[in-house]
Formats: C-alpha cells, structure tokens, sequence
C-alpha cells in the first residue's frame, strides 16, 4: 500500500488516487513544431530517482496536483498537506501494521 499525500484530503491510499504522470511542460501552441509536440506528448525521462509527478484525488476531493517521489523507494519529498500548500519535509509511508505517533 503507497500512502500519497494529497494537499486537500492528507495521507490517502493509492487505490484513491490516479498517477497522470511525469510533470512535464507544455510546448507555446503557436511555436512549437511537430518533434516538440511528439515529445512532449510521449516522451519521458521514467528515471528511477526523484521526479515530479502530477496526481489527480478521484475518491477524495477531485483535484490535480504535483508532488516529488523517488520512483525507486515510493518515498515523498516535501509533500502538499492540509493546510501547507508548499510541504514541510520529507513524507515516508509507514509499514503497515506500524503503530503511527508517538512512540514513547
């Protein structure tokens, strides 16, 4: 199970969620020739490292929104929370069965 932490709804499952995809920009419409275009439609660096990736919250609050994940160790750096639109940190899925909290 990948906890992915919208910036509306906090930690949610994976199964409420969509990966779009890497985060990648839009070529000017009036500019760009048809090697931009095809790149920018099926190219993808898919490195297994940090990326910025784009999610939509399809059970949640139905909103799209980018945040950075190792591709590699599923972990998120300085994730969107309630409340926080920028991050705070670095987000590590727990274990499951791992009590979460305070573990004093």
């Amino acid at each position: 199970m990948l906890l992915v932490p919208c910036p509306n709804c906090g930690p949610r499952n994976q199964s409420d969620l969509r990966l779009v995809g890497e985060s990648v920009s839009r070529p000017d419409p009036n500019n760009a020739t048809r090697e931009e275009w095809g790149a920018y439609l099926y190219l993808r660096e898919n490195v297994a490292d940090w990326q910025i990736e784009t999610w939509y919250c399809r059970a949640g609050c139905r909103t799209f929104f980018k945040a950075e994940r190792n591709t590699a160790t599923n972990e998120f750096r300085n994730p969107p929370m309630p409340g926080d639109k920028v991050g705070s940190g670095t987000y590590t899925t727990p274990s499951v069965g791992q009590p979460q909290g305070d573990e004093s």
